[in-house]
């Protein structure tokens, strides 16, 4: 397991920062294929990455950009230059699977954590590709987030269900706001706080 935590200390701080996560997945591999969900709690970061994009232009032509869930508004990505039989924005695990072959993996699962613990499509045996990425983003805010934080950070790898599954993966980084925080011991908060990471 490779799991890292970064806390930010607001929403605004969180969203820069994942927006530049977007945009040097852009930068570092023009030939990604991206799973971001659609999520109002990520409209601030998209909106980010959208205008980051403008101002730091990147190729769009080869990445594969594919919505997750139907919780958030998908047109900010219509902004990008990406051809249109590559944006997949309806939010399902089959326009997924549609991208994916048996060669290809997702490079960057961008994923929230709901209140109730729910990743990704919510279903877990949707979430197969999404767990199989190369790298997982999972992104928390709010107070309502704190109780699923703690869960999954006191997951077990074997435990089963979404959280044991993240667990087990390679390369996960779980972006928070103090207010999802909230819940952790305040040493690994103090670890984790973006000054020391």
């Amino acid at each position: 397991m490779a799991m890292n935590f970064k806390i930010y200390k607001d929403n605004e701080l969180l969203s820069i920062y994942a927006a530049d996560i977007l945009r040097k997945q852009v930068h570092n591999n023009p030939t990604s294929i991206m799973a971001l969900q659609l999520d109002e709690d990520l409209a601030w970061a998209y909106e980010k990455f959208v205008g980051e994009a403008k101002q730091h232009p990147a190729d769009f032509s080869q990445v594969y950009l594919v919505g997750v869930g139907k919780g958030g508004d998908a047109d900010v990505f219509s902004k990008l230059d990406i051809p249109e039989s590559q944006l997949r924005t309806d939010g399902t695990a089959e326009a997924l699977n549609d991208v994916l072959d048996s060669k290809k993996r997702v490079n960057l699962a961008f994923l929230t954590i709901d209140k109730d613990g729910r990743v990704g499509y919510g279903d877990s045996g949707s979430n197969d590709a999404l767990f199989d990425a190369k790298e997982m983003i999972l992104v928390a805010s709010g107070k309502d987030k704190a109780k699923m934080v703690r869960e999954l950070y006191n997951a077990k790898e074997n435990g089963g269900g979404a959280f044991g599954s993240i667990k087990q993966h390679r390369m996960v980084t779980v972006v928070l706001d103090e207010e999802a925080a909230s819940e952790l011991d305040q040493d690994i908060v103090g670890y984790y706080t973006s000054e020391f990471a």
